[in-house]
């Protein structure tokens, strides 16, 4: 592959809002699970396209336009970590305010987005991949939804592709087993 070069104004040319509306959904269904709430998914999801474009539009980004997709997913994954950490101060106070509380509702966005028809169907999907453990569903999600390969996977995580496989490999077997026990009926 080339490396695109954008010194004749090519990124001018891209129609981001087309690109945008291919790949944004599988950015916000990432951003989401990665993130504890649906505005910060949002907000993450969006940063992360902006830094790509300022990143193509500048010039400072040296890859082709095939491996855009995954510069996103990486800035989603590590403004989302970014938001963690940000919010610890937050988080020690509420922990001391749950102290005081018989019981904490825990808010749980929705990962995906269906027609009504179809929403029993997510409810069930949701609940299995959330009883994947954090690692396993990313790189579920990443793979099927996000439709990545296994190498993106690997660079967006910042694990090896060893790693990556076996998780994957791992959450397959688990779903297998909690889908043997409790199927999903539509």
């Amino acid at each position: 592959m080339n490396t695109l070069s954008f010194t004749d104004d090519a990124a001018m040319r891209v129609d981001w809002a087309a690109w945008l509306d291919e790949y944004g959904p599988q950015f916000l269904l990432y951003a989401r699970q990665q993130c504890r709430n649906e505005s910060d998914a949002e907000d993450v999801m969006q940063e992360a396209q902006v830094q790509l474009v300022r990143a193509v539009t500048s010039g400072s980004f040296t890859g082709t336009q095939d491996q855009w997709r995954a510069y996103v997913f990486k800035a989603v994954r590590h403004k989302a970590i970014d938001i963690a950490r940000s919010k610890k101060v937050r988080d020690v106070y509420a922990a001391s305010l749950q102290a005081l509380m018989d019981e904490v509702v825990v808010e749980e966005t929705p990962w995906l987005s269906c027609s009504e028809d179809n929403e029993y169907l997510r409810v069930r999907i949701e609940s299995v991949l959330r009883k994947l453990s954090p690692e396993k569903s990313e790189v579920v999600v990443l793979h099927i939804w996000g439709e990545l390969t296994f190498q993106e996977i690997a660079y967006v995580s910042g694990k090896n592709l060893s790693t990556i496989t076996s998780r994957y490999r791992y959450a397959l077997d688990d779903l297998r087993k909690e889908l043997a026990v409790n199927p999903i009926e539509y």
